[in-house]
């Protein structure tokens, strides 16, 4: 059904009628034009979604949203990246854990972000006492079904699989020895059979803490890191996608 618009303009001989067909043209290809303009500014975003536990949630953290890693990331890249956190608190790479990432919102989130890339960061509750000795031999191969999971997103992203942070403290049941012993190791594993980078947050951590005290960058708990600690995570990551873009 077409719509017919007429439209009064005033000329030195007085107001005429004009036909709003005549003007049609010059509409259409301006809402085009605006159309066209504001969908480049969003895809041109590079999305990145930072997929992990209460480490990327930034639990504890007075101003999360800023001061957690993807926050802190986010100032890092710049404009040109649109960086969402898809963290939850207590979450699971096991699919059989206390809380496995699979079932929670942020999953369901983070795959309808349609990313352009993706940062996984889990671990640190898979070394729990009561998820790894039942369920840790299943952790290589949940972790490599969450990285195929992500890659055949219509965006096709590149994906990241950080190491966790150390445990400074052992606390709610997870110590340094089992994330050491335990999904550490297997992060690397799948990493190298998915052919997908692991940026070796733990490792580059220990290596800060020789020369800088570890408690001032976490939180009482020993688990959690504070502001500072979540910034620090956000320089690997960022320096490490600098190397391997």
């Amino acid at each position: 059904m077409a719509i017919f618009l007429t439209i009064w303009g005033k000329s030195s001989m007085g107001y005429h009628k004009y036909s709003a067909w005549r003007l049609f043209p010059v509409i259409l290809i301006a809402g085009l034009l605006f159309l066209l303009t504001d969908s480049r500014a969003v895809a041109g975003k590079i999305r990145v979604a930072c997929v992990g536990d209460s480490i990327t949630y930034g639990a504890g953290v007075p101003q999360r949203h800023i001061q957690g890693w993807p926050g802190e990331l986010q100032q890092l890249l710049g404009t040109d990246y649109q960086v969402a956190n898809f963290g939850h608190s207590g979450a699971t790479m096991l699919k059989n854990g206390g809380l496995p990432y699979w079932k929670t919102p942020e999953y369901q989130a983070a795959t309808s972000f349609n990313p352009n890339i993706v940062i996984i960061m889990l671990g640190t509750n898979d070394a729990n006492t009561q998820n790894w000795p039942k369920f840790g031999s299943q952790f290589t191969a949940n972790a490599e079904e969450m990285i195929r999971h992500f890659a055949q997103l219509k965006a096709h992203p590149k994906i990241y699989i950080c190491t966790p942070p150390p445990i400074i403290h052992s606390n709610y049941g997870i110590s340094e020895a089992m994330l050491i012993r335990g999904p550490i190791p297997d992060i690397y594993t799948a990493g190298h059979a998915m052919n997908v980078p692991v940026i070796p947050v733990y490792a580059e951590l220990r290596r800060f803490f020789k020369t800088h005290r570890a408690d001032a960058y976490y939180q009482a708990d020993g688990v959690h890191p504070n502001a500072a600690g979540q910034k620090q995570i956000a320089q690997l990551i960022f320096q490490f996608l600098q190397r391997v873009p």
